[in-house]
């Protein structure tokens, strides 16, 4: 049977509290498709047990997806993975399923000058990063913009604090992107009409840019939903995406492999 023994200690122990509660698991990862649209590159950002981790990557590099197109020619690809994992009580423990799978892909930027950073945050040595999102259309321009987050990595700052400085970074950072240019839809992929990208503005003071790993404070404003997408399309994952690089939310990346409620 697939996955179905000792699945991992964190689940025994959610059982002893959880009672009748579902298990789910969030994981969150990146896959390489090959032009084949075969699993080529496979990683996982999220921690795993080794035998959560094991039944993981054994389903994700079975999986095939249409091939990824760029001027009609297929290409290698890469996107960002997003999978709720649910675990299902059954006679011999609990079985792992698939509950919902989500992908976003990568958007190549043309002109993206980054803001000026506000003279009074720079006098005062306020550092901070800014999650914006755009929405591009079909020649790449930017249609609209906002501001999906603030925060303030290696700092504590109080409420009053985190929503002033939230509104003068993001004010600067918004600027900028109205008049970023990214790469047009691709015809030949069926890209149409208007394209949704998140992309990390970072300002910080001088070198004192925050550690990537290891334990640190954090400071965050208000999480603001992107007002142009559904409560459904609000779920992404951000999380390592540095100064520079594009995600883009709602590029096809098309899995033909069955997966939901499939058990690994």
């Amino acid at each position: 049977m697939k996955g179905i023994w000792g699945i991992a200690l964190w689940l025994l122990a959610a059982v002893a509290n959880a009672q009748t509660a579902e298990l789910r698991m969030p994981v969150n990862g990146e896959i390489g498709i090959d032009p084949a649209g075969a699993v080529f590159d496979y990683r996982l950002d999220t921690e795993l047990t080794p035998a959560v981790a094991a039944l993981v990557e054994r389903s994700v590099r079975q999986w095939k997806f249409e091939p990824v197109l760029r001027g009609g020619v297929a290409t290698h690809a890469k996107a960002r993975m997003h999978l709720t994992l649910i675990a299902q009580p059954v006679p011999a423990g609990y079985q792992l399923q698939v509950e919902r799978v989500q992908f976003s892909t990568y958007r190549a930027s043309i002109k993206m000058t980054p803001p000026r950073y506000p003279v009074e945050a720079a006098r005062g040595g306020v550092s901070g990063n800014v999650l914006v999102a755009v929405r591009v259309n079909a020649e790449g321009r930017v249609v609209d913009a906002s501001a999906v987050q603030t925060s303030w990595p290696n700092s504590k700052i109080n409420e009053a604090a985190r929503r002033y400085w939230g509104k003068v970074l993001e004010k600067a950072s918004l600027e900028a992107a109205r008049r970023w240019v990214f790469e047009p839809a691709d015809a030949a992929s069926q890209e149409t009409g208007d394209a949704t990208l998140v992309v990390p503005v970072n300002f910080w003071v001088g070198d004192a840019t925050p550690p990537d790993t290891g334990w640190r404070y954090e400071s965050a404003g208000p999480a603001n939903p992107i007002p142009w997408l559904t409560p459904e399309q609000q779920v992404f994952d951000a999380s390592g995406l540095k100064q520079g690089e594009v995600l883009a939310l709602d590029l096809a990346v098309k899995l033909k492999t069955p997966v939901i409620g499939a058990a690994l």
